[in-house]
């Protein structure tokens, strides 16, 4: 009767042990569910500071996709792109900035992700003797981030990208112009060059480009359009053999007149 009392006691205690346990089993897996975004966050961007970019990506993606309607989300967004632009894989960072932008608007980061858009673009653009698709893309991203933000910290960086890559955009067309004076091609030069003068006036190849223009009218006869092209050159900012090139031209030209 004793052993029946014993076992019926163990028996009961261990049915509310395990009561006892489930119950804060529940309480624990519930905690633990929203400690686990937390923690990944938090392991990420630790990750991420550290430069371990591959590692974090996954989990940046497991909050995206599981919290995405916490205040942690478009961070976690904002900073998986980042890891793919660190990894220079920059048209797939491009992508996820562009998420950023369609599921969180109202984002703080709206603005700097607008930015490192146009620098995703601004990376990936090869050299100028390349296809300049992403070059376009780059200029016409940092030239509507300007309208955007006319006052945004990152402002004077985007307008020294647009001049970079307009100067980059001029010197291809410039190479061109030079080799058609190679082969003596010297309309065709002038035409090319004209490009410059007329698309990039603002960038540094425009005084020696009007000098390369007086070169090739000079060649062909055409004495107003020399002196033309030879008047708007300004001589302080020749350099030492291109303003040897220019007092040739003008002593031819003051030769032609007498």
């Amino acid at each position: 009767m004793k052993k029946h009392i014993l076992l019926s006691t163990v028996f009961m205690i261990g049915i509310l042990i395990s009561g006892c346990s489930t119950g804060k089993a529940g309480k624990s897996d519930a905690d633990e569910e929203e400690r686990t975004y937390l923690e990944r966050y938090e392991d990420a961007l630790e990750a991420f500071e550290s430069g371990k970019y591959y590692k974090c990506i996954e989990d940046f993606n497991f909050v995206v996709f599981n919290a995405p309607g916490s205040d942690i989300a478009d961070d976690a967004q904002f900073y998986l792109a980042t890891s793919h632009y660190e990894l220079k894989e920059y048209l797939l960072a491009i992508d996820k900035y562009q998420q950023l932008l369609r599921r969180w608007p109202e984002s703080d980061l709206y603005e700097e992700t607008r930015f490192k858009i146009a620098e995703c673009y601004y990376r990936q653009s090869p050299g100028y003797q390349r296809d300049d698709e992403y070059i376009v893309k780059a200029i016409r991203a940092y030239q509507d981030f300007i309208r955007e933000y006319p006052f945004s910290e990152y402002r004077e960086v985007a307008e020294e990208r647009i001049q970079e890559l307009r100067t980059g955009q001029a010197k291809k067309i410039y190479e061109a112009g030079k080799l058609y004076m190679v082969l003596r091609e010297w309309k065709a030069a002038a035409i090319t060059f004209e490009e410059i003068t007329e698309g990039y006036y603002d960038t540094p190849l425009l005084n020696k480009t009007y000098l390369q223009m007086a070169r090739c009218y000079r060649n062909l006869n055409n004495t107003e359009k020399t002196a033309d092209m030879l008047d708007q050159i300004d001589k302080g900012a020749l350099s030492a053999s291109e303003r040897s090139d220019y007092n040739k031209l003008m002593k031819a030209m003051a030769e032609t007149e007498q």
